[in-house]
């Protein structure tokens, strides 16, 4: 029996590769994520994001996406009960079923190596959001540790996602690299998003988007998912709770982000996580302090699934 009436979709997560390299499984007790410790939720939809080291070289990262699939693949087959999804018919299904899925994703454009025919390959093993750059300088252009925009190379790449039906994700992404995007996609009338990325009106910090961007993303119709990286959150020295987590998603809401703000938690890709929190099964911290809040039941709800699933149909 669920202990929440509403589901959990969370649009940014480390967990696959993560499990890769343990050789572990969606139901573990090792990382952040376990898919058996979300049954406190009517369903659960993750974005499992496939990333580029910046330590391995471009055909490294290629070789680890390809591994990481069929990884994913081969477990999955123990668990008929995890759905991976590639279109908003297959995500109706899941949620009406009250079932787990998952989404593939891109985090790094490095692993296309300069060759566009990847993104069809891409496309084919079923990722449908993409992280256009990490940090630093790849084929892509240049992060917002770097600066820069995107590359003549980037410029196809982008085209090309929005041809196929890839969601191109601005976290991580130099001012230039985002304002391109946004221009780009506005001219192809698709929405794009930021899936892990906190506001810099509460914390300044390079990653995070200020406040006219985000009012770029709600104006485009897109979405962004508010990460638990703490160095994105609030001075760690002072100490990051939930409840600093929830300012970031409050100052969201002042810029009219009701519809348009999630969860993109970053789970497996950080290092400490807010105060309390021990992972996936500390999510309905989230709501309590949003009902401490004088949040809605409806607002509540869209924060934590209705928002993802109305832009997944939108873009799927």
């Amino acid at each position: 029996m669920t202990k929440y009436p509403f589901g959990l979709c969370d649009t940014h997560c480390d967990t696959l590769l993560e499990m890769m390299y343990a050789d572990t499984d969606f139901h573990n007790d090792r990382h952040h994520i376990s898919f058996d410790r979300t049954d406190d939720f009517a369903f659960y939809t993750q974005v499992m994001a496939i990333y580029s080291s910046a330590r391995k070289t471009d055909e490294e990262c290629w070789q680890q996406f390809l591994s990481a699939c069929d990884y994913a693949e081969r477990r999955r087959a123990y668990h008929p009960d995890i759905v991976p999804c590639r279109t908003k018919e297959e995500l109706e299904a899941v949620w009406g079923a009250g079932k787990k899925s998952y989404i593939l994703a891109v985090e790094g454009g490095k692993l296309l190596g300069g060759d566009l025919s990847r993104l069809d390959e891409i496309y084919a093993r079923g990722v449908r959001f993409f992280t256009l750059v990490w940090g630093g300088e790849t084929c892509m252009g240049g992060a917002h540790d770097v600066g820069g925009g995107l590359s003549e190379f980037g410029i196809a790449a982008l085209k090309k996602m929005l041809t196929l039906g890839i969601v191109p994700d601005v976290s991580h992404a130099s001012k230039e690299i985002f304002y391109q995007t946004a221009a780009y996609c506005d001219d192809a009338g698709v929405p794009f998003m930021a899936t892990h990325s906190n506001s810099a009106s509460v914390w300044n910090h390079t990653r995070c988007l200020t406040d006219e961007q985000f009012k770029m993303i709600v104006r485009a119709g897109g979405l962004v998912g508010v990460s638990f990286c703490t160095p994105h959150l609030g001075d760690t020295s002072a100490g990051v709770t939930v409840g600093t987590v929830v300012d970031h998603i409050e100052r969201y809401l002042e810029l009219g982000g009701e519809k348009h703000v999630c969860f993109g938690g970053d789970l497996d890709g950080i290092g400490d996580m807010p105060t309390p929190m021990e992972g996936v099964q500390s999510m309905g911290l989230y709501c309590e302090e949003m009902q401490r809040r004088g949040f809605s039941d409806a607002l509540i709800s869209d924060i934590f699934c209705g928002n993802a699933q109305a832009f997944f149909r939108r873009v799927l």
